[in-house]
């Protein structure tokens, strides 16, 4: 009993103050997956009474350090993808749901804190990012004016809700192969779809043609332009998972050993963004085709 309690109050003495560094760190959603593991093995303790705990731990470390009372408030967003974890490992039921609550607990976790920063810290980190596009394609535009620069980055800006839930997905992935890997490992049963399984939803394949049917009719920007340029990356962010996860299907069929296996990914990851176009072409291949055979009796995502 006394191993137990001492256990539940290191993992709440750890998760407080990653949860600390995190919030200093101006939740860098990068640094955020570092946090899984900590978050898998809390669930498998008391979760609801470590969670608690944790933030008072980091509630008073932020008291001592003089910081405003607001903080105590923006701190929270750095729970958010903790109770996702909880949420996964033991509510959700179906890999859908898995995904579905990945998804919005990291699109909920990147417009709070972009919100956050943009208060305790007077940064706008869509303008931060526009401003350093701008000046990595300003040597381009020299030439033609700062006006159609100007004109660009303001385009660009209008992709911004889209590149967030890009965004999104993609940290869902990642934090969803994290969870399964540190549950296996601690003993946590629950049925995690393998990576070479992962199948997009037939919604998908018909979004992709309905979009580009509708992006040939656009003619001028307006809220319509924004909505379909918007949806379209998304989708096709979607296709390019699915031709990766068709590569690592035959990766997995034909080479055993794990560490060669994703070195090869790894590498085939990187060569891929050098042809995004042929990778979004071969996903909606597979997506009508179904060249591995991977298609789930129901929808799966």
């Amino acid at each position: 009993m006394n191993n137990k309690l001492l256990k539940e109050g290191l993992i709440s003495i750890v998760t407080g103050v990653f949860q600390l560094v995190l919030f200093l760190f101006q939740f860098n959603p990068i640094f955020a997956l570092v946090g899984f593991p900590l978050y898998v093995v809390a669930v498998k303790e008391n979760f609801s009474r470590s969670i608690a705990i944790s933030y008072v731990i980091s509630a008073l470390i932020i008291m001592i350090l003089g910081k405003s009372p607001i903080n105590l408030l923006f701190i929270l967003i750095t729970f958010i993808l903790p109770v996702c974890v909880f949420l996964i490992l033991r509510v959700s039921k179906t890999t859908v749901m898995d995904f579905v609550i990945y998804i919005a607990g990291f699109l909920f976790y990147h417009v709070l804190f972009i919100k956050a920063i943009k208060i305790l810290y007077k940064i706008d980190i869509v303008e931060l990012v526009l401003s350093i596009l701008e000046g990595i394609l300003k040597g381009y535009f020299n030439p033609a004016g700062d006006d159609k620069l100007n004109k660009l980055v303001e385009f660009l800006k209008l992709f911004m809700p889209g590149f967030v839930i890009v965004e999104a997905i993609t940290f869902a992935l990642f934090g969803y192969y994290i969870t399964k890997f540190v549950a296996n490992k601690v003993g946590i049963q629950k049925e995690f779809l393998p990576f070479s399984k992962l199948f997009m939803p037939k919604e998908v394949t018909v979004g992709v043609v309905v979009f580009f049917i509708l992006s040939l009719f656009l003619t001028s920007i307006n809220v319509f332009y924004i909505i379909v340029s918007n949806m379209t990356m998304i989708l096709t962010w979607l296709l390019f998972i699915q031709a990766l996860s068709l590569m690592y299907a035959v990766i997995t069929e034909k080479i055993r050993s794990p560490f060669i296996r994703g070195w090869l990914f790894t590498v085939l990851i990187i060569f891929s963004m050098q042809f995004f176009v042929l990778m979004i072409f071969i996903g909606f291949l597979d997506l009508i085709v179904d060249f591995k055979k991977r298609k789930p009796k129901r929808v799966e995502l």
